[in-house]
C-alpha cells in the first residue's frame, strides 16, 4: 500500500494515471488485501433485540441459549468450538484422556487474569465444578458432570478430573464450564453471584434492568483479541415483529429470532442480512408420560400421527425448518433415522385412540411460550386443529417464557403438565444430550430436564453404556437401539428441526452464528 500512497502525495497527476490508481485500489479492496483496520471500523454500540430476559447469568444455572450467549461473553468457556463444530483451544490449551480412560487432563491458559483482578487457574475452575457437585446449590445441569468423582490440581496450570468411570463426551461438557472468579464465590453467596457478575471474559456487565435491556461494555484487560464492539446493548423485546419494525427502522442492529416470512422478506433486501444455520434445536410436544391420558403409549403414537409435519414446516414456518425424521437433530453424533416414520395418517391416529380407549372429544391440556421459538403459538394452535380433527379436544394456554419454564421444572407430584410445546437444543454435537440428559429416567424434574416424566429402563441402560463406552462405532450402535426405543414410545410428539436465526443490517459484517446456537457478535464491523 505505500507505493499507492506516495502517489496519492503528488501534487500533480495526470486524469489518466488518476484513474488507473483508482482501478488499482479496487482491485486491492475486492482481493481482501487492504488491511482490516482500513477495510473494517470499530462499532461504538451494538443494539440486539432479544425476545426474552434472562432469568439468570450464573452460569451453570443458565438452561436457556439466549443468557447462556449473553453469559460467556461476560464469563468465556473453557474451550470453543469451531465453525465446523470442532472443539478448539480457549482458556483451556489442551486436554486428553488417560490410557484407561478414567482421567481427563485439562492444560489452562496462564496469564488470564478476572475483571476484579484475580487469576484464572487451576483453582479457580476447580472451585466452578465443585460449585455444581454441591448438592445444596441449585445446578440443572449437574448430570453433565456424573461422571466425576474428583476434581484434583496438580498445579496452577493443570486440572485433573478423575472419573467413576469412563466418560465419551468429557471434552465437550468441559467446553460448557465457564471462568468464575474463587475470590468472588468464596463464600459462595448466589443472591451475591446473581447481581454482581465477575469474569473473564472479553466484555463486563454494567446494566441490567430488567424486562428492559442489559449493557456490557468491553474488558479491556481482556487476554485474548481486543473486541471491536465497545459496547452491545441487549433490548429485551418479546414480540418478533416488534423487533424486526426496529431492525427496519434502525433502532436494533441485530435481531434475534424473526419470524418466518421476515425471514424471507429481509433476505430478499439488500439492507438485511440473515444467518439461520440448521440448529441443534428439536421442537417437539411433549407428554407426560405418568399422569392421564398421555400414560398410554398408544395415545401417544396416536397423537404422533395426527400431525402433518411436513404441512407445518411448509406453510406454517415458510419452509425454514426440517421435519423430524429421528429422536435429535442429524447434526448430532449419533442420529439415526427411523425407520418407520410416524407419517401423517389421522385414521390410524383414530385407531390407536381407540385402542387406549380414549373418549371422543374429551379435553386436555395444551400449554405453550410465546415468543421463545419460531411461531411457537402459531405452531401450537395448529397442532390444537389437528388435535380436534381426530377427536382430542386440546385447551390451548400460553405463557411469557419465565412462567412457562418454571412449569416445566415441576415435580411429578405437583405437575400439571399434559401436553406441552418446548424446544431443546444440544449445547454439544453428541446424542448424549438429546438421549440421556432430556429422557433418562434419572434427569426427571426438579432435578433436571425429562419434563416428560419417561422412564424405561432398557433405554437407561443403552444411553449409559453409550456413555461410558469410548468407540465411536460401538457408541452409534447403542444409540441406534435406544432411539428406536425412544421413538416407539413416543414420549413426545416429534415435530422438526428448527434454524437459528440472527437477522442484522448489512452495513455490518463479521457476526459468527454457529448451529448449536451460538452467537459471537464481538468481532464485528462497519462494512
Amino acid at each position: 500500500m505505500s507505493s499507492y500512497t506516495s502517489k496519492w502525495q503528488q501534487p500533480k497527476m495526470r486524469k489518466k494515471s488518476h484513474l488507473m490508481l483508482l482501478v488499482g485500489i479496487a482491485l486491492v479492496i475486492s482481493m481482501g488485501i487492504i488491511p482490516a483496520a482500513v477495510w473494517g471500523k470499530d462499532i461504538k454500540v451494538l443494539r440486539i433485540g432479544i425476545g426474552i430476559d434472562p432469568d439468570t447469568l450464573v452460569p451453570f444455572q443458565i438452561t436457556t441459549m439466549i443468557p447462556f450467549n449473553i453469559a460467556q461473553l461476560i464469563y468465556e468457556p473453557i474451550l470453543q468450538y469451531g465453525e465446523n463444530g470442532e472443539l478448539i483451544p480457549n482458556l483451556a490449551t489442551s486436554w486428553k484422556f488417560s490410557p484407561d480412560g478414567k482421567t481427563f487432563t485439562i492444560k489452562l491458559r496462564k496469564g488470564v487474569k478476572f475483571t476484579d483482578g484475580s487469576d484464572f487457574n487451576a483453582y479457580s475452575h476447580k472451585n466452578y465444578i465443585d460449585m455444581q457437585l454441591n448438592p445444596k446449590i441449585r445446578a440443572p445441569f449437574r448430570f453433565f458432570l456424573a461422571a466425576i468423582k474428583n476434581v484434583e490440581t496438580p498445579d496452577a496450570d493443570t486440572v485433573k478430573f478423575n472419573l467413576k468411570s469412563t466418560f465419551a463426551p468429557m471434552a465437550e461438557v468441559t467446553a460448557l464450564g465457564a471462568a468464575m472468579s474463587l475470590k468472588a464465590t468464596q463464600p459462595f453467596d448466589i443472591n451475591k453471584l446473581r447481581k454482581e457478575h465477575v469474569g473473564a471474559g472479553p466484555y463486563k456487565l454494567v446494566e441490567w434492568v430488567k424486562g428492559e435491556r442489559l449493557v456490557l461494555v468491553r474488558n479491556e484487560n481482556y487476554w485474548g483479541k481486543r473486541p471491536t464492539v465497545d459496547k452491545i446493548i441487549y433490548r429485551v423485546i418479546p414480540e418478533s415483529a416488534t423487533r424486526i419494525a426496529m431492525l427496519r427502522s434502525g433502532e436494533l442492529d441485530i435481531s434475534y429470532s424473526p419470524s418466518p416470512p421476515d425471514i424471507k422478506s429481509l433476505e430478499a433486501s439488500p439492507d438485511f442480512n440473515v444467518a439461520r444455520p440448521l440448529s441443534t434445536r428439536m421442537i417437539f410436544i411433549g407428554m407426560n408420560t405418568q399422569k392421564g391420558f398421555t400414560k398410554n403409549k398408544y395415545f401417544r403414537q396416536a397423537l404422533n400421527y395426527a400431525i402433518d409435519k411436513k404441512a407445518i414446516t411448509e406453510r406454517v414456518l415458510f419452509g425454514i425448518a426440517k421435519p423430524l425424521e429421528g429422536t435429535m437433530p442429524p447434526s448430532l453424533f449419533g442420529y439415526s433415522r427411523m425407520d418407520n416414520q410416524y407419517e401423517y395418517n389421522p385414521e390410524k391416529a383414530k385407531a390407536l385412540l381407540k385402542k387406549a380407549n380414549f373418549p371422543p372429544n374429551t379435553e386436555i391440556s395444551l400449554i405453550s411460550p410465546v415468543g421463545r421459538y419460531n411461531y411457537d403459538k402459531q405452531i401450537a394452535e395448529t397442532v390444537q386443529a389437528y388435535l380436534q380433527n381426530i377427536g382430542v379436544n386440546a385447551k390451548l394456554r400460553t405463557y411469557d417464557w419465565p412462567t412457562y419454564q418454571a412449569m416445566t421444572r415441576k415435580p411429578l407430584d405437583k405437575t400439571e403438565l399434559e401436553l406441552f410445546l418446548l424446544g431443546w437444543g444440544a449445547p454439544y454435537y453428541d446424542a448424549d444430550f438429546m438421549t440421556f440428559m432430556f429422557f433418562s429416567s434419572y434427569v426427571q424434574p426438579p432435578r433436571g430436564l425429562n419434563s416428560s416424566f419417561y422412564s424405561n429402563k432398557e433405554f437407561d441402560k443403552l444411553t449409559y453404556m453409550a456413555r461410558v463406552v469410548l468407540d465411536k462405532n460401538k457408541r452409534k450402535a447403542l444409540y441406534k437401539k435406544a432411539t428406536e426405543i425412544l421413538w416407539d414410545d413416543a414420549p413426545v410428539i416429534w415435530l422438526h428441526v428448527e434454524p437459528f436465526s440472527i437477522a442484522y443490517s448489512s452495513k455490518f459484517k463479521g457476526i459468527q452464528v454457529l448451529s448449536h446456537e451460538k452467537c459471537y457478535p464481538q468481532y464485528m464491523t462497519y462494512r
